[in-house]
């Protein structure tokens, strides 16, 4: 993903650590730098819950990917750590001990960093439970996610192993599954809404606005990372042309490829939005899933 602005998400205050080895680039009379230390650090968007997603029930939380991307997205490393002790909320897994000690990770020049979530809920490919081995033998089957996110593009060349730690912003999406039964307040989301209205596998979901289409802004990196632009202090979703926000309905005007026409049930007009986690979700918008508060129009 490009260079994105984080409001409206809100990120968690401590980090979730990998440390990784970079290769430097250094002159062949110089002796290698030392590995320098690298803290992804994750925030949470609305799908993980309001107000900070902190809560979001992880108690099925099996396992935890990081991955290294080159420039092209093809995978450098990865690294998936089975949990030992299950984590019951968000908040322990982004403020507790570095569960990633991930030394053996190299790369170098300009990568991107993912990380992922995933769950042991439901069965496994025998018709079986699920454990973390099968998880990490195939951590890229979105089917199990729980949370997911990449980093901007960083450039590893601009880091240098003498200062300490660098923080590497990362942030995630959450599977959208709400719940009441067992909950303490007025809404809680994650692995206790798992069951008939949520299932186990990843349902079909979208990238949705979490407010209005044409929102305030300041510039168009505020319209959803530039899928619009900002005109008079408001994105311009007139501008949308079958692409992010853009005008749909049941009687013939669509959306462009790989964007689907979705909206409230019962309706017969729409926005346009694309697959998540297909496509990684812009600032602005949580993945949605198909159910009670949103349909495909047409």
């Amino acid at each position: 993903m490009a260079d994105r602005r984080a409001a409206p998400v809100k990120s968690a205050p401590t980090a979730l650590l990998a440390l990784v080895a970079l290769l430097a680039a250094c002159p062949p009379s110089l002796p290698p730098r030392p590995p320098a230390e690298l803290s992804l650090q994750i925030g949470t968007r609305q799908s993980c819950g309001v107000p900070s997603g902190l809560d979001y029930d992880t108690s099925c939380l099996a396992v935890v990917d990081v991955v290294v991307l080159d420039e092209s997205t093809e995978v450098i490393e990865e690294r998936c750590v089975p949990l030992d002790n299950r984590l019951g909320e968000l908040r322990e897994l982004l403020r507790g001990e570095a569960i990633l000690q991930t030394s053996g990770l190299s790369a170098k020049g300009k990568v991107y960093f993912e990380v992922r979530g995933l769950h042991d809920a439901g069965v496994g490919t025998d018709g079986g439970p699920i454990d973390a081995a099968e998880l990490c033998d195939h951590p890229a089957l979105a089917d199990h996610w729980l949370f997911w996110g990449r980093s901007a593009l960083i450039d590893l060349s601009s880091y240098d192993a003498a200062g300490g730690t660098d923080v590497i912003p990362i942030v995630v999406d959450c599977r959208d599954c709400t719940f009441t039964e067992g909950c303490t307040g007025t809404r809680c989301y994650g692995c206790g809404g798992f069951g008939a209205g949520c299932p186990a596998a990843l349902p079909t979901s979208f990238c949705t606005p979490v407010a209005a289409c044409n929102k305030s802004c300041t510039d168009d990196l505020d319209c959803f990372d530039g899928a619009l632009p900002c005109v008079d202090d408001r994105c311009d979703d007139g501008e949308a042309l079958g692409g992010l926000c853009g005008f749909c309905n049941d009687s013939g005007v669509g959306c462009a490829d790989s964007f689907t026409c979705v909206g409230t049930p019962g309706a017969s007009t729409g926005r346009c939005a694309p697959l998540c986690p297909d496509a990684l979700c812009p600032a602005g918008t949580r993945c949605t899933r198909l159910g009670p508060d949103l349909a495909i129009i047409g």
